[in-house]
């Protein structure tokens, strides 16, 4: 096994770890979390091993996630050290950021509630359909937005933070690199580099020549997305605990949107501009008609990004080129070997990414993404807020008809390049 197939293990590792803590976030690891814990992190260390003794002097050894890996004990505990945004590196702007193994719900709320959830997303939505109030702190129920007899409630900032934590775990995007930056208003303003500065020797007394960066503003503007659960109200009514069930289906909700939005929004309001409608970024087409994508066109796009002083470090694409890419075999029958350009990106899978695109006379293509995601940059208001009906209509479905109630969430967030130029869009993949 080769020195990038292990860094990709060991890094595939590090991220089931990593879910699984979130997913645990607020109360004790089962014995089942805990033994699946246990085994990706022997897949961690094993991984990290085989990269020692293959390459000793760690010249190609991949980035340090050890000091990243949460402490099992706390895991167990459901407690962590609140994460202090101000204290990290990573900024833009001079606006703190959070990488993707970084948790809003480590940020102590600025909403004055408690840093640790004194309500869970259960006893909200209980109380939403019962119109019986008493187990939520009065304390929270003074801070929500809006009337809670009119169906519709402020999730704290912590607990929110946890849900929209859930969704960032899931999210791809997240995933490949791309960096969380929490709003505390309806806009921010960054700046961006454009143009980057170049250096030049001079004679003495000479004019110098060299020249300086250039910047522009970029600017958030926070839209809003919703999600949509429905489920019985003798579900809501009856069963035990429905709090985890409802923050999951959120979440996986929230993420495929945050996906999809991040990738390809047109930017016609309400929806973000994606990656493949920003001004800046390189467009790679596969031809008038297209073509089947080889690991030379993913080459190709790595080098770009590289002459533009970027490092890409993941591709997003759509499962069926994944398995195109799989299948390619020499004229022997033999599988091709990736190149290392390819072999070092983290390829993740995305079925936001469609393959019923229209290039020339060819109605079957579909996209890939290649870049330094970390200059992928989601701006997130750090509350949702929870609405429940029983008298809506989705879809058809009426609620009251069905004795339903229909749990509405919404969130606030926008999608802006730090770096355009950093990404590359390939078009016309054909299976």
């Amino acid at each position: 096994m080769t020195i990038n197939e292990l860094r990709r293990q060991r890094g595939d590792a590090y991220a089931e770890m990593d879910n699984l803590v979130l997913s645990s976030e607020g109360r004790t690891m089962t014995a089942v979390e805990i033994q699946k814990y246990e085994e990706f992190k022997e897949k961690f260390d094993r991984a990290g091993g085989a990269i020692e003794a293959l390459d000793p002097t760690g010249a190609t050894a991949p980035r340090d996630l050890s000091g990243d890996i949460p402490d099992i004990a706390e895991s167990f505990s459901g407690s962590r050290p609140a994460y202090d945004p101000l204290k990290d590196k990573r900024t833009t702007g001079g606006v703190p950021v959070l990488r993707s193994a970084q948790r809003l719900s480590n940020l102590p709320p600025t909403d004055g509630s408690p840093p640790e959830p004194s309500v869970n997303l259960d006893t909200i939505v209980r109380s939403l359909v019962t119109g019986d109030w008493s187990k939520v702190p009065v304390e929270e129920r003074a801070m929500s937005i809006g009337t809670p007899s009119a169906g519709g409630f402020a999730v704290p900032e912590a607990l929110s933070s946890r849900i929209i934590d859930r969704a960032r775990n899931q999210a791809r995007v997240l995933q490949a690199g791309a960096l969380t930056v929490p709003m505390e208003s309806n806009t921010l303003k960054l700046a961006r580099v454009v143009g980057d500065p170049t250096a030049a020797w001079k004679v003495e007394n000479a004019q110098a020549s060299a020249s300086d960066m250039t910047l522009e503003a970029v600017t958030f503007t926070v839209r809003t997305l919703i999600s949509i659960v429905k489920a019985s109200v003798e579900l809501v009514e009856d069963a035990d605990q429905i709090d985890d069930t409802i923050e999951s289906a959120l979440a996986s909700a929230l993420s495929l949107e945050l996906d999809r939005v991040s990738l390809r929004g047109s930017g016609t309001a309400p929806e973000p501009r994606g990656i493949r409608n920003q001004t800046g970024v390189t467009i790679q087409s596969l031809g008038a008609n297209g073509a089947t994508p080889t690991y030379a066109n993913f080459s190709t796009a790595v080098q770009t990004v590289r002459e533009n002083n970027g490092e890409p470090n993941a591709a997003i694409i759509a499962p069926r080129t994944a398995g195109t890419l799989d299948r390619l075999v020499d004229s022997t029958g033999q599988p091709l070997r990736a190149p290392t350009s390819y072999e070092e990106l983290r390829i993740l899978t995305s079925a936001q990414i469609p393959v019923n695109l229209t290039q020339g006379t060819s109605v079957d293509t579909s996209e890939a993404y290649v870049g330094d995601w970390s200059s992928l940059l989601i701006g997130v208001r750090r509350s949702i807020t929870i609405e429940v009906s029983r008298q809506a209509s989705t879809g058809g479905e009426s609620a009251f008809d069905r004795l339903q109630v229909h749990i509405r969430a919404y969130l606030r967030a926008d999608v802006q390049l730090s770096t355009p130029a950093h990404f590359v869009v390939m078009t016309g993949l054909r299976p």
